[in-house]
């Protein structure tokens, strides 16, 4: 099982290339960003936005916030696609290899998971080293939300990750972009029903108010990411054990038939 999960990283040793570039990138402009914020332009800029009263200073923050957000999205979202992984076993025929091992059909299946895990275990080691850095430039974040930000972001690429992976086990080899519009949609629709309530009172909200309501219901989602990364941890816990048995219970069926 070891030798699957190298062969899987070896897959992705382009990603991994992408993946430090990007991380070098992230901290060079996160860094610039954040003494920017401080003492450049656009700290400035916010300035002149509060003194025309076009936004407040609760606003002003949570944008800042939101640019390191997606700063730290990038790296975890670069480095733990599986499409590759299975494209390149496609190629490679490796999938008819695979059943000549002598590991179980659940061993195999678990490699993958192995493999996304400890993808996403790197890239949450080196985003924390940079949270560090950044959490002393800046007090946009604490250190706290920075964590808080890094594990959201995890948590939703591993489910995206083990959904592409059970899906994949569904449709077959040569369809891995289904796989990933399949993942993308269920994602999308589960986010949907959850925050249904929150999605409606946000559509009613008369902004023109100044109500607070509307201002609590436009940054829910950055609070929520920042201070409850804990539930998006048990969500991708509870969804990559389901992907992981709905993953060997086909992969099983799947073989009896071939």
């Amino acid at each position: 099982m070891k030798g699957l999960v190298i062969k899987d990283i070896m897959c992705l040793r382009k990603q991994l290339t992408m993946f430090a570039y990007v991380m070098v990138g992230v901290i060079v402009v996160s860094v610039m960003y954040v003494l920017s914020a401080k003492f450049g332009n656009v700290s400035m800029a916010a300035k002149e936005m509060m003194l025309d009263n076009d936004m407040t200073m609760i606003d002003v923050k949570n944008l800042g916030s939101m640019a390191l957000v997606i700063f730290m999205l990038l790296p975890i979202a670069v480095v733990g696609d599986m499409v590759n992984v299975f494209q390149a076993d496609g190629k490679a025929g490796f999938h008819k290899v695979e059943r000549s091992l002598p590991l179980s059909v659940k061993k195999c299946i678990l490699a993958k998971y192995i493999s996304v895990f400890a993808l996403f275990g790197m890239g949450v080691f080196l985003d924390v080293l940079i949270a560090g850095v950044l959490s002393c430039l800046t007090d946009l974040l604490t250190f706290g939300e920075f964590l808080g930000v890094i594990f959201s972001a995890a948590s939703l690429m591993s489910i995206y990750s083990v959904l592409v992976i059970f899906f994949h086990m569904i449709l077959g080899y040569g369809k891995e972009s289904y796989a990933q519009i399949f993942s993308l949609l269920t994602m999308g629709v589960a986010a949907f029903v959850f925050n249904l309530k929150k999605i409606w009172m946000f559509f009613t909200t008369d902004f023109s108010t100044g109500d607070m309501a509307g201002e609590i219901n436009l940054w829910w989602m950055l609070d929520f990411i920042k201070e409850k990364a804990w539930m998006l941890v048990l969500i991708a816990v509870f969804v990559s054990v389901l992907s992981y048995l709905g993953s060997c219970l086909v992969a099983e069926r799947k073989r009896g038939v071939n």
